[in-house]
């Protein structure tokens, strides 16, 4: 058996302590610099506090042998058995700083990933959110330019029949005279084109019905209800939600669906108060799909409910007032209907059928 001299093992435990310092010291160092390059990173601030952890512990330990030793040289033994026991408790106290630290970061990166999903969520959700407004603009300024084509239509068909049988007639009545017959023809010809402009203007409603298909209105009703969800929370409102069996299929343009849903469903956030309950509800009935949403707000007067579908009839200070019309003409236009009964203190309730078949209501 090889018994190593007691200088020997003295030399090597108070190296082996400097080294234990050294290295600890430059451990922390190399973490300090990478929290530093991201301090929001929470796997380098756990690498920070574990490094500056260890460091202080390879000082205190490292640091209580060599001063046991260069006391033991300096023949003040009962000094150091006086201070060993406040050394050994610092090394228990900075062990169990690491153990802390580990059980900390741990809880820590764990909230930070669920706030990571709940980012993303909303990121998500924001661009959603930016998708439905420019939808809701794009679907406002073609309802205003279409409306206006078919006033316009409206105004001009009948001037311009008119003028058309009166030219036609006197093209017939008059004498025959081909300077004036040239005239007539032309003139027959601008009417004729003014009545091909007006049929144009006629149909630009009907070429909206080919961008419908086939949708699923649980689906829209899903994802409209998660995207106002955050805001009914926040503000204190419960929204329970009840889906019919299986697909509700009908036919039309889903994401002018959605935002006619969002806009009903924000709606009744605003006119409920906190505590109050917001109930979704969709199903099958007589070939319709419907859905329902009743509010348990404070409902609207029935002087309001006489002019809700007028356009830029308003109760909200600076808004337009465009919301429920332009609501009303999407439904309308995949031929379904809404409905909306209310009683003041007792709630809202708006009703939506949509057709499961796109030709199963008339025009």
């Amino acid at each position: 058996m090889i018994v190593l001299p007691l200088g020997i093992i003295c030399l090597v435990d108070i190296v082996g302590s400097l080294g234990m310092m050294v290295f600890g010291s430059l451990a922390f160092r190399k973490a300090l610099a990478a929290h530093r390059l991201d301090p929001n990173n929470p796997r380098y601030s756990y690498l920070c506090w574990v490094c500056g952890t260890l460091m202080v512990f390879a000082f205190v330990r490292g640091g209580g042998h060599i001063l046991r030793y260069v006391l033991l040289a300096l023949h003040e033994a009962p000094l150091w058995f006086a201070i060993s026991p406040y050394i050994g408790a610092l090394n228990t106290l900075s062990f169990m700083l690491i153990v802390g630290v580990t059980l900390f970061m741990r809880d820590v990166e764990r909230i930070c990933l669920r706030l990571n999903k709940e980012r993303e969520k909303l990121e998500h959700m924001s661009r959603e959110i930016l998708e439905l407004n420019r939808d809701l603009e794009q679907i406002v300024s073609e309802r205003t330019i279409s409306e206006l084509a078919l006033r316009i239509a409206h105004r001009v068909r009948n001037p311009v029949m008119v003028i058309g049988g009166l030219i036609r007639r006197l093209a017939k009545e008059c004498p025959q005279n081909e300077k004036l017959d040239q005239k007539f023809r032309l003139i027959l010809e601008q009417v004729e084109r003014l009545e091909e402009i007006v049929r144009e203007f006629e149909g630009l409603m009907e070429s909206q019905s080919d961008l419908f298909r086939t949708e699923d209105l649980n689906r829209i009703v899903h994802s409209a209800v998660n995207l106002v969800l955050p805001e009914a929370e926040e503000k204190g409102i419960v929204i329970e939600t009840r889906y019919g069996r299986g697909p509700l299929l009908f036919r039309g343009h889903g994401q002018l669906i959605k935002v006619a849903l969002v806009h009903v469903l924000r709606n009744a956030i605003e006119a409920c108060r906190r505590g109050d309950r917001i109930q979704v509800e969709t199903g099958l009935e007589k070939g319709e799909a419907y859905v329902i949403v009743r509010d348990t707000g404070p409902g609207i007067p029935p002087e309001i409910m006489d002019h809700i579908f007028k356009p830029f009839y308003s109760t909200k200070g600076r808004r337009t007032g465009l919301g429920l019309p332009y609501v009303k003409q999407i439904i309308e236009e995949h031929r379904g209907r809404i409905e909306i009964h209310s009683e003041p203190g007792r709630g809202t309730t708006v009703k939506i059928f949509l057709p499961v078949y796109f030709d199963a209501r008339p025009e």
